[in-house]
């Protein structure tokens, strides 16, 4: 007979918490016995049974003193599988996910962990079409609470095998939901160099779907997390085997890996792609271009990369890359991202090889012809003199000029040149460039750049700012110079040591009646009259720091988190969210907007967008009294339209006009977030706040 002998010690201590928790659960949960019995085969629940209780219309609080015996076969230790635990029939075929209001949960319940859930006061339903295991919260199925769930799911054996079901993938269906399953002869249908599994960016990760396909086109998406541990990394660009949970969201079918020891895709690609033929190295591939355009039939090249694309100072297309003392620009059909460093062979057939403005390239290259090899790889500079250099010798190598030093301007974007003993050279830097506003050092410097060639002749370019060392600190009395790199020339600039002070800059003269103020050329601070409106995109803000801005307020009412600037693909905003372990227990903000006279300026409008939305925690409110504090000020309501759960996650949605004439001759307009860590963890984001 199966059983699980949990000694009484145990119990009484477990389900004492689970009394004294839940009292506190709007008795959601009623207290199970103290005398609780050992489990034995006549408590458990089977999973045949439990999912009888599978409603498509309403979700089924379980009522029965049982137990439920599963296996776990994946969990959240990769951070691809988000407050939840995948589990199946330890004797049979159905699985069920878990959802479970606390992180790290694989510290207790590890894949091929044998698990009991007592079920009552539970509740089995459909999330968004897949069968789940939680906690009624009104029609649909909630996550089990941090505080009670580890006195509800005991742990019995652990490092139990935990086997794939081999299944193909035209016979998928909704038996098959939550199950860890095998998937044979599969391939990313786009893997280039530059495809990684998701979006890891620190100040706003993104999930991603790629789609896999088997030599047959059958298509399924799997999906991967932008806080998985994996999402930077670059996708397999072979054919094989996958090992994934089954899972389903809304209207779509879909996979989860729980790592990427899940997927060898080590066998060729069915369909072709990826680079064919024999390498060919570098220096061969220049030395057969004798002045006219020829398409290339065959062969690959294999290199590192030396260009830098995510710093900006190389067209999306282009990627440089050297092998050995050689180097070529090769360009592809559409935008491409290999980070610095890698080494990749590259698939040539169907490329030209031709001159652009006197630079030697390989273009009209397929993206999917380009297969990592390796990561993080150095190219040792040549050290030469600027007189040194030799276009038909460095073209597209990476070189290195010691003692020189930087002319022409104050700026990386200016017409800069490199200057030692020897001569001088261009150093071009695109206005799209991240560090083209940055100032550049003064006095002796190294500089590492790729070696390049226009119209006008040789030039070098440098992949980012840090490829210029040395110098020393900017001279103020230089009046040409922009020692704070303010866009201001120091001979302009009232305050050329501060970039936050200078002639035009925002600033507050301490009068609420009067807005945008600015500094003049004697850095005194003046205030425009009122109703001069609102323009504000917060482009001044930076990352993940609490908004401050002119004018404005940005107050705390319960908790301690702020509105905070956020930057993402190069757009800057206002965010507000409950979401995370360091958030307060109960979370109210408030970003309220400068004075502003309605006689001249009433007409509001801005743009929100929401990301993993949980509960409405946006409003926004108006009033012609406020009283330095949000909790005592009297506001209205305003009828706006912002972003709510149909509206797609971080896609800005326009409010709408809104005229502010009828609540008074001045006004501050009040972007309130509600929210709690516990639940209402929704992120709203607010841009381009106008008032004219």
């Amino acid at each position: 007979m199966r059983s699980l002998i949990i000694r009484s010690l145990f119990l009484i201590t477990g389900f004492c918490a689970v009394i004294t928790i839940t009292g506190c659960l709007k008795g959601e949960f009623d207290a199970p016995p103290t005398g609780f019995p050992e489990i034995t085969s006549d408590k458990i629940l089977t999973f045949d049974k439990l999912f009888e209780k599978l409603k498509t219309t309403s979700v089924t609080p379980i009522l029965e003193e049982k137990y439920l015996e599963a296996l776990v076969v994946a969990d959240d230790k990769s951070g691809n599988f988000y407050k939840n635990l995948i589990i199946k029939d330890i004797n049979g075929e159905l699985g069920l996910s878990v959802s479970i209001d606390d992180y790290n949960l694989n510290a207790n319940y590890p894949v091929g962990q044998k698990i009991y859930i007592f079920l009552k006061d539970l509740t089995i339903g459909y999330y968004e079409g897949l069968p789940t295991l939680g906690i009624k919260e009104g029609t649909t199925v909630g996550r089990i609470p941090a505080g009670i769930y580890k006195s509800m799911i005991f742990k019995g054996q652990s490092g139990l095998p935990v086997t794939p079901l081999k299944v193909n993938i035209s016979d998928l269906n909704s038996k098959h939901f939550n199950r860890l399953i095998e998937l044979e002869g599969m391939q990313f249908k786009t893997a280039t160099a530059s495809t990684t599994f998701a979006d890891p960016n620190p100040a706003d990760p993104q999930s991603v779907n790629h789609t896999l396909v088997n030599c047959a086109n059958k298509e399924i998406v799997l999906r991967n997390s932008g806080f998985a541990d994996f999402a930077g990394l670059v996708v397999p660009s072979g054919n094989g085997n996958i090992v994934c949970v089954y899972s389903y969201y809304r209207n779509a079918a879909q996979l989860f890996i729980r790592d990427t020891t899940d997927i060898k895709f080590k066998a060729a690609r069915c369909g072709g792609g990826g680079p064919t033929g024999s390498q060919v190295s570098i220096q061969n591939l220049r030395a057969q271009y004798t002045g006219t355009a020829q398409t290339l039939t065959s062969n690959f090249v294999k290199g590192i990369v030396i260009s830098d694309s995510s710093n900006k100072n190389i067209n999306g297309q282009n990627m440089v890359v050297q092998d050995g003392e050689y180097g070529i620009l090769l360009r592809f059909k559409s935008a491409i991202n290999v980070p610095l460093g890698s080494e990749v062979k590259v698939g040539l057939t169907g490329g030209e090889l031709s001159e652009y403005n006197k630079l030697l390239q390989v273009q009209n290259l397929e993206n999917s012809s380009v297969e990592l090899v390796s990561s993080n790889n150095i190219i040792t500079p040549k050290v030469l003199t600027v007189s040194q250099i030799d276009i038909a010798k460095h073209e597209s190598t990476l070189i290195k000029v010691e003692n020189a030093t930087l002319t022409g301007g104050s700026k990386f974007a200016d017409k800069l040149k490199v200057k030692d003993a020897s001569g001088e050279i261009d150093l071009f830097t695109l206005t799209a460039a991240t560090f083209s506003g940055t100032a550049i050092p003064t006095g002796t410097v190294t500089v590492v750049a790729i070696v390049s060639e226009f119209t006008s002749g040789k030039q070098l370019t440098i992949r980012n700012a840090g490829d210029v060392t040395g110098g020393g600190p900017c001279d103020t009395s230089v009046t040409t110079a922009d020692c704070d790199g303010d866009g201001v020339a120091n001979g302009q600039d009232c305050s050329p040591s501060n970039a936050a002070i200078y002639p035009g800059g925002s600033c507050d003269d301490g009068n609420e009646a009067t807005v945008n103020d600015q500094y003049d050329t004697q850095c005194v601070c003046k205030g425009s009259a009122p109703g001069a409106g609102i323009n504000e995109n917060f482009s001044s803000q930076m990352n993940n720091v609490d908004i401050t801005l002119q004018g404005w307020a940005n107050v705390a009412v319960k908790g301690n988190r702020k509105w905070q600037g956020k930057l993402f693909s190069g757009n800057t905003y206002a965010q507000a969210t409950a979401f995370g372990t360091t958030a307060p227990a109960e979370m109210e903000t408030w970003l309220i907007s400068p004075v502003v006279n309605t006689a001249t300026a009433s007409m509001l409008s801005f743009e929100s967008a929401k990301a993993f939305w949980v509960h409405d925690g946006l409003s926004v409110w108006v009033t012609s009294n406020y009283t330095g504090d949000p909790a005592t000020t009297s506001w209205t309501k305003l009828t706006a339209k912002v972003a709510v759960t149909t509206d797609p996650d971080n896609t800005f949605i326009p409010s709408g006009n809104i005229d502010l004439k009828s609540y008074g001759a001045n006004v501050r307009v009040g972007f309130k977030y509600e929210g709690t860590q516990a639940l209402n963890t929704s992120t709203y984001r607010i841009d381009n706040v106008k008032v004219n």
